[in-house]
């Protein structure tokens, strides 16, 4: 068996800052460690995290115990402004949202000061636009996964960080056929590491028999790879871990492994391991 692994796997830039930078957090200090939701979109991270003695918080209508002693931590998908603030009463407040997402509540502050109105290709319940809207002004933006009439003349259209390029593409393109902005900007804020992931995702499913996609079933960036690899091999696997791959796998002559950017590297290995037989 030939077995090709992308050349980006296993956590993006962002996601080993929060992870490592929580471990680092729990260990050094001397209060007990909160994560306010879910640190990133995968079980086998959130097992490790919990196993290292970090709980998770997952509202603010029931504080933990000695809470006002402890430290919490923003997750990398942010959160809005409202509950940041609520998050004060804890001893002390460590952000780990990613600077791409931050960027991105950045951008779009800066953009409805000059007058634009925000239209975001992306899912309404998504923690990432959850995080955006509770940034900015939610009078001036809409979040949306369909094309519509809008009754403005000035607009910016922008995306979730984690969608795919060529849908993204079609949205704009929709958009404008159907209104008549006189003021439009367009701007690309998909993450760059997503977006070559995306492209390897194409190439690699091309290329194999088998296509092991390994990521949280609740990420979004993990399920665009598994969509994306599906059109070119349909014997194309999503998982979460090895346990949930077939021993009929190994049957393949050429498999590919794809990772989502919150996927741990000790994922990838045992996945590589049980196809070479020394897991099972």
């Amino acid at each position: 068996m030939e077995i090709k692994i992308a050349k980006k796997t296993g956590f993006c830039y962002g996601v080993d800052r929060a992870f490592n930078g929580v471990k680092t957090l729990a260990k050094e200090s001397k209060e007990k460690v909160y994560i306010y939701g879910e640190l990133v979109h995968n079980k086998e991270v959130i097992k490790n995290l919990s196993e290292s003695g970090i709980e998770k918080i997952d509202n603010l209508k029931e504080f933990p115990q000695k809470y006002e002693n402890s430290t919490v931590v923003i997750r990398a998908h942010g959160i809005p402004k409202k509950e940041r603030e609520q998050l004060k009463k804890f001893k002390k407040v460590v952000d780990m949202t990613c600077p791409i997402v931050q960027n991105l509540v950045d951008y779009t502050n800066d953009v409805q000061l000059k007058g634009y109105y925000i239209v975001v290709y992306g899912k309404t319940n998504h923690p990432e636009m959850i995080c955006l809207k509770g940034n900015v002004d939610e009078k001036k933006i809409n979040i949306t996964l369909e094309p519509y009439k809008l009754n403005t003349n000035k607009i910016c259209i922008i995306s979730q960080t984690t969608v795919d390029n060529d849908s993204f593409k079609k949205f704009y393109m929709k958009m404008m056929e159907i209104n008549n902005f006189s003021d439009i900007i367009i701007k690309n804020t998909i993450c760059k590491e997503t977006s070559f992931r995306e492209e390897e995702a194409k190439k690699l499913s091309k290329w194999a028999e088998c296509v092991i996609v390994i990521g949280g079933k609740n990420s979004s960036n993990t399920r665009k790879l598994y969509n994306i690899s599906l059109e070119h091999c349909k014997n194309t696997h999503y998982v979460e871990n090895y346990k949930e791959l077939s021993e009929n796998i190994k049957n393949n002559e050429k498999v590919a492994i794809l990772t989502g950017s919150s996927t741990p590297q000790w994922s990838i290995k045992d996945v590589v391991d049980f196809l070479k037989g020394n897991i099972s």
